[in-house]
This record gives C-alpha cells, structure tokens and sequence, in this order.
C-alpha cells in the first residue's frame, strides 16, 4: 500500500517536472518569435521639416570597419539629367568598388511630389531584403523634405543658375542644403561622400578606395562634362581677385541689392585641373603628374563629387552659406568663400588640408 503511494507521488512528480521543462520550452520559443527582428525598421517624423530613415536589420554591418555615407541634394524629378530618375543615381552610387553592406545614403528632396516618388522607390527597393539577400543591400536610408530650404530655390531657374547675379543666393541654398542632409543623415559612417545628383558615370570605380587609403582629409577628383574636361571650376589652387574701392564701399553699407561682384581668377596664379591637363600634355606618360594616384593641395574644392572624413564634419567644420572672405562684423557677410569653396578656409584653421585627384574622374550629365 505505502509502496503504491510512493510510486504515485514519483510519478506525479516526474509529470510536474516535465511539464514545467515544457512549459519553459514553450515560454522561451515565443520569446525567441517575438524577438526577431523585421528586415528593416521606418522611423517617420514630420515637423517643419519630414524625414524618414529607414535601416536594414539584416545586413552584416560593421562600423569598426570603412563605412560611407553618401549625401546628394535633388530638387526634383528632372535634377538627375535628362531622361534619368532616382535609380540612375542609385546605380550610379553603387557602381564604387565599395561593399554595399558598409554603405547608407541620405537625400534631400525638394520637390514634395519628388520626395514621395524617393520615398516609395525606397520601399520598394527593400521589399526583396532578406537572410539570403542581405549582402547586396545599403545599411541605412535617410530621406529628407524642407520646405522652407526649397522655398529659396524656386527663385532661381535651373537654366540660369550659374549666372553671375543669382550666385550669392544660389550658393548660399546650396550651402544651407548641404549642411541640412549632413547633420541630419550622419552618424557614425567614417566616411562621407557628397556626390550631384546629375553625375552620370564613375570613370574610376575604385576611386573611393583610393581616396580613403590614402589617409588625405578632404578630397575631390576631376569631372568632366560632354567636351569639356574640368567641369567643377569650384576646385582650384591659387589667387582671386578682391573688390575695388566702391565695392567695399557697398559692403560697408550692406548694399547687398546693388552687389554685382563676382570673384575671378587672377589666371597667372591660377590652377584648376584644366591647368594640369595642358601642362601635363608635354610631359612624358611615365612622370608622376600621369600615375591614376597623383593628387595635389587645393585651396578650394567642387562639390560635384566631395569626399572627407567624417570626423571633420562632426567638429562643425561644414560648408559656410555666406561669404565668409572680407567679413567684419558690420558686414553682413564678405565677397569670396562661399559653400564648397569656404570649406577648405575653415578647414585649414583645423590643420585639415584639401587635395584634387586629377587623374580620377566622374562624368557630369549633359542635361
């Protein structure tokens, strides 16, 4: 009898433990399910400004390796050229010998109905992410909408935008433009690359490559458009012109409305890549100006394609949207410096130094 009972409370006691070890299964499998991750996460966030950053949860990322951030400005639906949309430069900025899974992008987007169409090419273009495809996705997505940026630009026409008396004002929206999608797209990417929206062509995929290995801080190579072989004249090396005696006069007085100054260059002491092209053209093919690696100091950089390390940006050395040479502080701002060529300025104070790679280079559209 006490043998019956003993076996009973054994075997109950077996049953409770087995049931507790499967109940524990069973809590420990659902916590597991509802743990893993979706593909990508959206975070949406709209005030006087919208932006949508959308992540890849499956890609093998690692930020103690090289990563790059990719930054451009579109104004809207014809801003990549002729005939092109968002996957041409999509494409164009995945043709870098560069892996995929190290890269983010962020846009800025001026044109609402454009931002709609980026934001929805982007939701697509992640809809065919999963374990097996994960290595041929970007990390991060950053898309951006200011209206009240965009307002500024609707002043200017794109057929007439580098016109001399719409420069102030174009280059000061472009500068503000840049500083926008920077610091609001930038993380921990060691790497930032600007690049237009109408580049067409990476002549030298491994143009990235060579950029970061060769340890130079702030960096532009050659482009090119149709015929003309130094498109991005904002790079150079050497000496501008200042304004005459009346035209300080005027920026004493802060008559910005009457200003028609532009500077030039003073071309004796002078060099952009066109420069270095004639120059180069009487020399033998095996002197060091012709090796695909050869760089030189500038004292102004394009934006057309713009490569720095990102630790720069982060100490708020970014791109000024005034005209930072001949300032006072009477003046509302100077007569040289301004966007991309006020950067290397406020780069130098920092001991931070600007090179061009002339015999790297990226096609520009036509259109």
């Amino acid at each position: 009898m006490n043998y019956n009972r003993k076996s009973s409370t054994i075997f109950i006691s077996v049953l409770s433990i087995l049931l507790i070890i499967t109940l524990y299964n069973i809590s420990t499998s659902t916590t597991t399910l509802n743990y893993i991750k979706p593909p990508i996460t959206v975070n949406k966030n709209t005030g006087p400004y919208t932006k949508v950053e959308i992540t890849n949860n499956l890609s093998d990322y690692d930020n103690k390796k090289d990563t790059v951030l990719f930054l451009s400005t579109i104004g809207n639906g014809k801003s990549y050229g002729k005939g092109k949309t968002i996957d041409d430069l999509f494409n164009t900025i995945q043709s870098f010998d560069f892996s995929v899974n190290q890269m983010s992008v962020g846009f800025l987007v001026g044109n609402e109905e454009e931002f709609e169409n980026v934001v929805h090419y982007f939701e697509k273009y992640f809809e065919g992410l999963n374990y097996k495809t994960k290595d041929g996705y970007v990390q991060k997505v950053t898309l951006l909408s200011a209206p009240f940026i965009e307002e500024n630009f609707k002043m200017i026409d794109r057929k007439n935008r580098h016109d001399d008396k719409v420069q102030r004002l174009r280059r000061r929206n472009i500068a503000k433009s840049r500083n926008f999608v920077l610091n609001n797209a930038l993380d921990f990417e060691k790497y930032t690359l600007f690049i237009d929206a109408d580049i067409v062509k990476i002549n030298n995929p491994d143009m990235l490559m060579r950029f970061i290995h060769s340890k130079k801080d702030i960096i532009v190579p050659r482009v090119t458009r149709g015929g003309n072989p130094d498109y991005d004249k904002n790079s150079w090396k050497g000496e501008r012109t200042i304004p005459n005696e009346e035209q300080f006069k005027k920026m004493d007085k802060n008559e910005w409305d009457n200003w028609d100054y532009v500077p030039r260059d003073v071309e004796k002491n002078m060099l952009h890549f066109s420069t270095f092209l004639d120059d180069a053209r009487s020399k033998p093919e095996d002197d060091v100006t012709k090796k695909v690696d050869y760089s030189f100091e500038l004292d102004s950089v394009g934006g057309a394609i713009l490569f720095a390390k990102s630790i720069i940006y982060h100490q708020g050395i970014q791109f000024p949207p005034n005209y930072i040479i001949g300032t006072t502080w009477d003046r509302l701002e100077g007569y040289d410096g301004i966007e991309t060529e006020g950067l290397c300025y406020v780069a130098k104070s920092s001991g931070y130094k600007c090179h061009g790679y002339p015999n790297l280079v990226a096609e520009h559209s036509l259109e």
